[in-house]
């Protein structure tokens, strides 16, 4: 049961990885292909918070994704007014940074999960 929570957890990790490295390409090269807000639209809604949550212990995957959902919402909604009330609106900058800070705690989970197997 172990094993498998860990694996699940690796493989939702390197998904959340993969849609933050795409992210950030697509962003970052200012590219208008259709790919782009489907992109953004995904990370925004699941990768900072999934990144938070997963290292609390919730037995439930359903509990998770939810929270995971919430949370990230609850970031983003902070970052842009925290974009607004500085007065630099730069989204583009800011989808990019997010994406590398929510990729640091992304990477220690499949690590993390990694090393969990050999036990």
């Amino acid at each position: 049961m172990v094993e498998q929570q860990l694996r699940i957890r690796r493989y939702t990790a390197c998904g959340l990885l993969a849609v933050c490295l795409v992210t950030i390409v697509l962003v970052w090269s200012g590219l208008d292909f259709a790919l782009r807000p489907v992109a953004v639209l995904v990370f925004v809604l699941t990768a900072p918070g999934w990144a938070l949550i997963s290292y609390v212990n919730v037995r439930h995957l359903s509990v998770t994704w939810i929270s995971a959902v919430g949370l990230s919402l609850s970031i983003t909604l902070i970052l842009a007014q925290v974009l607004v009330l500085t007065h630099a609106w730069y989204p583009e900058a800011a989808v990019v940074v997010l994406a590398f800070v929510t990729a640091i705690p992304l990477a220690h989970h499949v690590q993390r999960s990694r090393t969990g197997e050999g036990r």
